[in-house]
């Protein structure tokens, strides 16, 4: 979503302290069955960070390597993640007074196979902005990210305080949120830099630039809040199905993009597409919008497959439904749905909808134009035939089954085959490979490579 660069080492080192640290508040757990019909236990752990201090108008944008987050020691599979913005009384505040732009939840050891430009999109595992209290990423029961030890988190945190602000409360807002040009959000905000995160605080560590305040009244207090995250995950690592994560966006893999006002053709449209070199299989899909968006679709070769809808809130100043802002997105792929198969060769097209006539009924206010808008799909999926690719390098003798045969039946301390010279999730997760699957030149895809390096 947005640019960072992760330097990881920083956190070892010492050559600066963390920005924001966290204190453990609850654990508890569940009972889940696998596809097998094996039980298993998930555990929940909520963390709350430490205060973030925000005056009327002021911002923060954290950096990773100065934002460590908690997570479980060792190896394990995360089966859900939960994040958002509370009060020093850990009540959830209102997008209307601190927007939520966005969280991120970044792993040294993982890498976005599915847009691969240079300066796009980053390697981030969970995350999401201003709709994350109604849309916690849950992935099917029995499937799970699968975490290797030794990787190290680092969060993104971007939020903007919006009460207080000069003129006209709802423009003001928008144009804020919207990370438009302002004379005191730091150097590095020109005018020519309008609509970028250099207006919104980026590299603002400490939250000291801020969009323009009134200066007319009394400003409010400077206040405490906090991100709250919940992680479930597993130790059960055999009984689940591990899935790879990814995100993709429209137009071409950008982080963000601007849409301008046109009452004459008042949808403007994004799209980004890729072929699959082979078969996969979607578990889930869920769009990433901002304000203004009227969907995000996905197709495959040319045949609408999903969408994933917007809904802007009704209430004011109620926390998950504040009127005026995107406050949920529907699921485009879930459990309910069963999943999507894919075949190799299949055109896979993202499309983001946003509208962009002068007057939007759903907003508190709407010129038609929007920047800094995002048209993203995070995606979690499985290789569905991992088989014909490993037959073509290694032949038909080393290659047992496709890969959901093969991960329900490894066990990692008895199952596994030296022999077998297929790079796939099972050699990763007995520790075999020193780095991820190797990934196809021509695709975006964890395709078999080569031999498994040994212990």
């Amino acid at each position: 979503m947005f640019r960072f660069e992760l330097a990881f080492a920083i956190l070892s080192c010492g050559m600066a302290s963390p920005a924001v640290e966290w204190s453990l508040h609850s654990s508890h757990h569940d009972l889940k069955t696998s596809l097998a019909g094996i039980p298993y236990t998930v555990k929940t752990d909520t963390y709350y960070s430490q205060p973030i201090a925000l005056k009327a108008g002021h911002m923060v944008y954290t950096a990773p390597e100065r934002t460590p987050l908690v997570m479980p020691n060792g190896t394990y599979a995360v089966t859900s993640f939960f994040g958002d913005i509370v009060d020093d009384q850990h009540l959830p505040v209102p997008l209307s007074d601190v927007y939520d732009h966005h969280w991120i939840a970044i792993s040294s050891k993982h890498q976005n196979q599915l847009c691969r430009r240079t300066g796009g999109l980053g390697n981030y595992v969970f995350g999401i902005g201003a709709e994350s209290r109604n849309n916690p990423v849950t992935l099917p029961e029995g499937y799970a990210y699968v975490v290797e030890d030794g990787a190290q988190w680092g969060g993104n945190i971007h939020l903007l305080r919006t009460e207080g602000l000069a003129g006209n409360p709802h423009k003001a807002a928008k144009e804020c949120n919207e990370c438009y040009y302002g004379p005191n959000k730091g150097a590095q905000c020109t005018e020519e830099k309008n609509g970028t995160f250099a207006c919104c605080g980026e590299r603002d560590y400490n939250g000291t630039a801020f969009c323009d305040t009134s200066p007319d009244l009394p400003l409010p207090v400077e206040k405490i809040y906090h991100l709250r995250y919940n992680v479930t995950y597993t130790r059960s690592i055999d009984t689940i199905i591990p899935l790879q994560i990814g995100v993709m966006s429209a137009p071409d893999c950008l982080q963000f993009y601007g849409v301008y006002r046109n009452d004459t053709h008042p949808v403007d449209t994004q799209s980004y597409s890729l072929t699959l070199p082979y078969d996969v299989k979607l578990l889930l899909a869920t769009g990433h919008m901002h304000t203004g968006a009227l969907n995000v679709t996905m197709s495959v070769n040319g045949e609408l497959a999903c969408a994933s809808q917007p809904r802007y809130g009704t209430e004011d100043g109620v926390p998950g439904n504040e009127r005026g802002y995107l406050v949920e997105v529907s699921q485009c792929i879930d459990a309910s749905s069963g999943g999507l198969d894919l075949k190799a060769g299949d055109v896979l097209t993202l499309e983001a909808n946003y509208y962009v006539g002068s007057h939007d009924s759903r907003l508190l206010y709407s010129d038609g134009t929007h920047l800094n808008v995002m048209g993203y799909m995070y995606v979690a999926y499985t290789a569905a035939k991992c088989h014909d690719k490993c037959v073509g390098k290694w032949g038909k003798a080393n290659c047992e089954g496709t890969c959901p045969e093969l991960v329900k039946k490894y066990q990692c301390a008895v199952d596994y085959c030296p022999t077998c010279k297929w790079a796939g999730w099972c050699d990763e997760t007995c520790g075999y490979c020193k780095k991820p699957s190797l990934v196809d030149a021509q695709g975006p895809w964890a395709v078999a490579g080569e031999e498994p390096a040994t212990k």
